[in-house]
C-alpha cells in the first residue's frame, strides 16, 4: 500500500450508500407527486441522522432482513391435482363418518314374509265371455294366475250354460278375428298368456264357450304319453293366393315339409313349443273344403319376417279334422312337459306351530337292586346259584 492510498479519503460505508440511496427515491418522488419541500427535508434530515449514527456504532444501525424467496406459481395440473387430494381426503372422512353411524338392516321374521306374501295383492281384470253365439256374454274376474278351466266353472256357477244343448262338451275357445281363425284353448292354459298374444291396437278377439267334440280329447286325463306322429299330402299356401300341393308331416314334436313323401328334401316348418293348430273361420279361396292353420303364441312383433307367423294349409274335411286333433294333442304333450306347473294342483300353504317338546317317560316305583323275598340267597343265573 502506498502513501497517496494511506492519505485518501475513506470510502463511504454501506450504510451510507443506502441513505444517499434513498434520498435519491425520495427526491424523485417528490419531484414526480409535487410533495411540500419542507417535507422532503425532513426525509433528509433523518437520513443524515440514520448514517451518522450508524457510523458512530454499527449496532445500533437498522438490522436489513433479506427478502423471502418467491414461491414459484402454481401450474394449472398441479392445482387440479391439489383439489382432488382435498376431495379424496374429505370424501374418505365423510365415508368413514358415515359408516361408523350406519347400522345393518333389520331382516323379518319368516312368518312374516309368509304372511305378506300370501296377503299381497293381485292385480284383477274383468273379462267378457261370450257364450254360445256371441248374442249373450258373461263378465267374470281374472287374474294371471286364471286357466280356462276356472273359466268355465265361474260361468257354470252362474248358471249361463243350463239352456244350451248339444253334443260334446264344453270348452273356451280364443277366436282371433284379426285372422279369422279360431282354436280350443286346453282347461290347463292361463287366459294372460293367450291375451299377451294379441295385438293390442286391435281389440277384436274375444273368448268364446261353446259345445265341441274335441272336449274329451283335449281334458287332462286325456293327455298322451308320447308326442303323436302324422304324415300325408296337402295344400299349402306359399305365398298370398297361391298354393302348392306338398307332403306335410309331424314328428319330433314339429312339423316338416318335402316335396315327396320319401322326406330327402324336407324343411322345417315350425316347432310345437310355440305354434298351434287354428280352424280358419273366414271364406278364402282355397283348393280344398277344410282350410286349417298353424299359428305361432307370441307376438308378430317377435318375427322379423311375417310369413313365418302363420301357416296355412287345405285339404278335404275328414284329413283335415284329423290333422286338427294330432296338432292339438301333440300340442298339449309339449305344453305338459315343458310347462308341468300349470297340472300342479295349488297346495294350500302349511300351517306354522310353535315347538313341542317329546313326551318323557313317566318313571316307574323304584326296586331293589337284588331280590329280598326270594328263599334263595343267589339270584338266578349266578355261579353260586343251584
Amino acid at each position: 500500500m502506498t502513501r497517496e492510498d494511506w492519505n485518501a479519503p475513506p470510502l463511504p460505508l454501506a450504510t451510507d450508500l443506502k441513505a444517499a440511496q434513498s434520498i435519491t427515491r425520495d427526491r424523485a418522488r417528490s419531484a414526480t407527486t409535487g410533495d411540500d419541500p419542507g417535507v422532503a427535508s425532513q426525509s433528509k434530515t433523518r437520513a443524515r441522522a440514520r448514517s451518522a449514527a450508524s457510523r458512530e456504532d454499527p449496532a445500533t444501525a437498522p438490522q436489513i432482513r433479506a427478502p423471502h424467496p418467491s414461491t414459484p406459481a402454481d401450474t394449472p395440473t398441479q392445482k387440479l391435482e391439489r383439489k382432488r387430494t382435498t376431495k379424496a381426503v374429505e370424501g374418505t372422512k365423510s365415508a368413514r363418518t358415515s359408516n361408523e353411524h350406519k347400522r345393518a338392516p333389520v331382516l323379518p321374521a319368516p312368518a312374516d314374509v309368509i304372511a305378506r306374501q300370501n296377503n299381497a295383492k293381485v292385480a284383477v281384470s274383468q273379462q267378457r265371455i261370450f257364450i254360445g253365439d256371441r248374442q249373450r256374454f258373461v263378465v267374470v274376474e281374472v287374474s294371471p294366475a286364471t286357466s280356462a278351466g276356472d273359466v268355465l266353472r265361474m260361468v257354470e256357477a252362474q248358471g249361463a250354460l243350463k239352456e244350451w244343448r248339444g253334443s260334446g262338451g264344453w270348452m273356451l275357445f280364443e277366436i282371433a278375428q284379426d285372422f279369422g281363425m279360431e282354436r280350443p284353448v286346453r282347461s290347463f292354459e292361463l287366459l294372460s298368456d293367450i291375451e299377451a298374444s294379441w295385438n293390442k291396437a286391435k281389440t277384436v278377439n274375444v273368448f268364446l264357450i261353446k259345445l265341441t267334440t274335441l272336449a274329451p280329447i283335449l281334458s287332462r286325463s286325456a293327455l298322451p304319453s308320447s308326442s303323436p306322429t302324422h304324415f300325408g299330402y296337402v295344400e299349402w299356401e306359399s305365398k298370398r293366393g297361391k298354393w302348392n300341393k306338398r307332403y306335410l308331416m309331424l314328428k319330433d314334436h314339429s312339423l316338416w315339409l318335402s316335396k315327396r313323401d320319401n322326406g330327402r328334401d324336407e324343411v322345417l316348418l315350425c316347432s310345437l313349443s310355440n305354434f298351434d293348430a287354428y280352424q280358419i273361420t273366414r271364406l278364402v279361396k282355397a283348393p280344398k273344403d277344410f282350410t286349417f292353420a298353424v299359428k305361432s303364441t307370441d307376438s308378430l312383433s317377435f318375427f322379423e319376417n311375417t310369413a313365418d307367423y302363420l301357416h296355412i294349409f287345405s285339404c278335404r274335411t275328414d284329413v283335415g279334422e284329423k290333422w286338427m286333433e294330432k296338432i292339438l294333442l301333440a300340442r298339449s304333450y309339449v305344453l305338459h312337459q315343458e310347462k308341468n306347473v300349470l297340472f300342479q294342483t295349488p297346495k294350500s300353504p302349511p300351517k306354522t306351530e310353535g315347538l313341542s317338546r317329546s313326551l318323557t317317560k313317566r318313571p316307574g316305583a323304584p326296586q331293589p337292586l337284588v331280590n329280598v323275598n326270594s328263599g334263595n340267597v343267589f339270584e338266578p343265573g349266578s355261579l353260586l346259584h343251584r
